[in-house]
């Protein structure tokens, strides 16, 4: 009997995998539906909610300049329920960065990453000036960039069905919502998996070139130099090739050029005489880097002293990606050093702050989302479960999302 077409494909290296068109198209295929369900979705939830409830605010709060800053935020229907209810917390920071600069924000606002301001300030060129709808397509093309992305990763890595229940995961995530609002998150991820993706094939210089883009949008952007290394070191060890020199400049592409990246933005903001990252969270949010065990032990300390929703929110974020992780370590099918390397190093970061003011893993059920890996890992459980058990999982995951969203849409701090 001859092989089927997924034996075949099963035994082709990850890098030829990634390179046939059908599987590329089927990602893209799904990532859009997803894409545009969750849009539509979570729009319609939001809008409605808004709607709802913005008639009992007074009208002060509406377009008050110390919420929204110098945007030009619509303010009637519908323009203000489909698109301005997105405008939360850290998006008004992004868009007015987006819209004014550097030097015209406050100071608190100069330690984001250019990127996304940069691709959001260009496409409200191409939009008549409209920032902030320039903003949330950013978003949504990079949601659908990212979960393409995803799926082709993980069709790849775990087969079809893993790469449909990875990506479904994360966009049933209780707060997905953050990729499409106009935030970093989305494109970081998908320029992130750009960079794996490339590294995988062997494109260490286009590797490299995502790495960069990624850590000019976010900073942990950097940390995937060790990700990438990884995988160029595995290649070099796995390859016939003699000639060492062949492959040092290009493999240290992959790995520098998102040092660079990053490391230029601060180089940067120090020529110009801005504070540093450092001294800007510790003076507006009373943040101080320390280790993981100290800021989870004080996050614990408060939410045993305050225990609302968000530190709630954030506690529980914690267990669940520890044992994602371990999960990953011990799993041999999910054991990869490279996806060890890139969880545990943001992860890692993201437990070492402690906060004087405020929560010490303030925003973690946001950050959690550009933890890729563990995405996967819940999708190919998903796709070896019973019927029923998907459903009770997305079903769950699912309301957590709309209630989530909806509180969001009223300018509840969710992360």
């Amino acid at each position: 009997m001859p092989p089927s077409p997924t034996q075949d494909n099963h035994k082709l290296s990850l890098a030829a995998r990634l390179t046939r068109l059908e599987g590329w198209r089927a990602a893209c295929l799904w990532a859009l539906i997803v894409t545009a369900v969750l849009r539509l979705g979570l729009g319609a939830v939001m809008a409605t909610t808004w709607t709802a409830v913005k008639a009992r605010l007074p009208s002060h709060q509406l377009d008050d300049p110390a919420i929204y800053g110098e945007l030009d935020m619509p303010i009637t229907f519908p323009a203000d329920a489909l698109a301005g209810v997105w405008v939360r917390w850290d998006a008004v920071h992004h868009l007015n960065l987006a819209q004014r600069g550097y030097f015209e924000v406050p100071e608190a606002d100069t330690i984001f990453y250019p990127l996304y301001a940069f691709l959001t300030r260009l496409a409200a060129g191409l939009l008549g000036g409209d920032t902030i709808v320039a903003g949330l397509a950013i978003a949504c093309l990079a949601t659908w960039a990212a979960l393409t992305s995803l799926y082709r990763l993980t069709d790849c890595s775990l087969g079809p069905a893993a790469a449909r229940w990875s990506i479904l995961a994360l966009a049933a995530f209780p707060t997905s919502f953050f990729l499409l609002a106009p935030f970093t998150e989305s494109l970081f991820l998908a320029l992130t998996l750009g960079a794996f993706l490339a590294a995988y094939r062997g494109r260490w210089w286009i590797a490299g070139a995502f790495g960069l883009l990624a850590s000019l949008t976010r900073g942990p952007g950097m940390l995937s130099a060790l990700a990438l290394a990884l995988i160029a070191w595995k290649g070099w060890r796995g390859s016939a090739r003699t000639l060492v020199a062949y492959w040092v400049t290009p493999m240290l592409a992959a790995v520098g050029l998102p040092l660079a990246g990053g490391l230029a933005f601060l180089f940067w903001r120090q020529t110009v005489g801005f504070a540093s990252t450092d001294e800007i969270l510790r003076r507006y949010s009373g943040v101080i880097l320390t280790n993981p065990v100290s800021g989870i032990l004080e996050s614990l300390r408060q939410w045993h002293r305050v225990g609302d929703l968000t530190m709630t929110l954030e506690v529980l974020s914690v267990p669940i990606f520890l044992a994602l992780t371990a999960a990953m370590l011990f799993n041999s099918r999910w054991r990869k050093p490279e996806w060890l390397a890139y969880v545990f190093v943001n992860l890692s970061l993201f437990l070492s702050k402690q906060s004087l003011t405020g929560s010490s893993l303030q925003s973690l059920p946001r950050y959690v989302l550009v933890l890729f890996p563990c995405f996967v890992i819940i999708g190919d459980w998903l796709a070896s479960r019973s019927q029923r058990t998907r459903f009770a999982y997305m079903a769950a995951s699912s309301a957590a999302l709309v209630v989530l969203s909806m509180l969001y849409a009223l300018w509840v701090f969710i992360a």
